[in-house]
């Protein structure tokens, strides 16, 4: 006999374009999986409208309602970024199961004391890396554990978007960043591919604006014995968005890398992980997508564990202590907030 899968019911924190497509998203997921319970924002006429365009039962002004309300099991977070640390706190303080959107923090100390305070409360925290979480991924694992491309020496990408005009990227007070908004994705993808934290983090042709905030940049990071990750982020201008995986006997190529659903490589046939349709147009690229990390959540909640084995609570400090060293190194901190 089957074992019936618990529902898990979510709030969501913060009415905005990114909780919208998440919560798309989840309706993708049978019905019984997943249930929206509860919205809260900072605007309560904004959390009210999303409730009601999404058919939800409560809709609360400010989070502290949101924290108190018993029937939510997991608290997704979609808050400005300087926001997350405290939205993130208080729900964890309240015993709640947080899913956390990137960055989890402004810095790698703030970062530490929210898993800390989660492992010390019993209940799981995730920073939500939903690249891991894609079908695309498992099966980049199976075919770099298979040895189907050799031994990786390059992992080359370029993700570029027109986004240098976004509050959220370009203002300084907002915690804006092109290396935190979608630099975080490519170093996200050295991790898994090599396993291992760089030697040497190498950034070059940063570009600030007037608000002394990253706009574009480029790194190389090295991972020691001819190993290196080769990127261009920028918020100037529409790139690829591609990552070339080169390895001695091949390479892989994935499309849209950090939500990827199409895979090449140059020794078999290409593969595809198409997404399902959903009620309403998503804002960004691939969202439907976040079916799939908040599958990732609900299993782990279901087995009780603390962490997901596919974005462990030290990759992500790893990656933060990562942009924390290129930023002090290019000039972008976040010291007065």
């Amino acid at each position: 006999m089957m074992q019936s899968q618990t529902t898990l019911n979510w709030g969501i924190a913060a009415a905005g374009r990114i909780t919208q497509d998440f919560v798309t998203a989840l309706a993708t997921v049978e019905k019984s999986s997943h249930v929206v319970v509860a919205v809260a924002d900072v605007d309560g006429q904004r959390a009210q409208d999303f409730a009601q365009r999404n058919q939800i039962p409560r809709h609360y002004d400010g989070f502290d309602a949101l924290a108190l309300d018993r029937e939510v099991d997991v608290v997704y977070v979609g808050t400005l970024n300087p926001y997350h640390y405290a939205v993130v706190h208080l729900m964890l303080a309240r015993g709640k199961h947080v899913l956390c959107e990137t960055p989890m923090c402004l810095s790698l100390e703030q970062a530490k004391e929210l898993y800390a305070l989660a492992e010390q409360r019993g209940v799981f925290l995730m920073e939500g890396m939903w690249s891991r979480f894609f079908p695309s991924y498992e099966r980049l694992r199976e075919l770099l554990n298979a040895d189907v491309i050799g031994e990786v020496t390059q992992v080359k990408i370029q993700h570029g978007f027109r986004l240098a005009h976004m509050e959220r990227v370009c203002s300084r007070s907002l915690g804006g960043s092109i290396l935190l908004d979608i630099g975080i994705y490519a170093l996200q993808l050295g991790q898994f591919v090599f396993g291992v934290s760089p030697v040497k983090i190498l950034p070059s042709g940063t570009q600030l604006n007037k608000d002394r905030v990253d706009v574009q940049g480029e790194f190389m990071l090295d991972y020691g014995d001819g190993r290196r990750l080769v990127a261009l982020v920028t918020g100037l201008e529409n790139l690829e968005n591609d990552a070339v995986i080169t390895g001695t006997k091949g390479e892989i190529k994935l499309s849209n890398y950090w939500c990827c659903t199409q895979m090449a490589r140059s020794n078999g046939a290409p593969e595809s992980w198409p997404l399902p349709r959903a009620k309403f147009d998503f804002h960004y690229t691939n969202t439907c997508g976040l079916r799939y990390e908040a599958e990732e959540v609900r299993r782990c909640i279901e087995k009780r564990l603390l962490e997901s084995p596919k974005f462990t609570h030290a990759e992500s400090l790893e990656l933060i202590a990562i942009c924390d060293e290129m930023r002090r190194q290019i000039g972008v901190t976040f010291e007065d907030f």
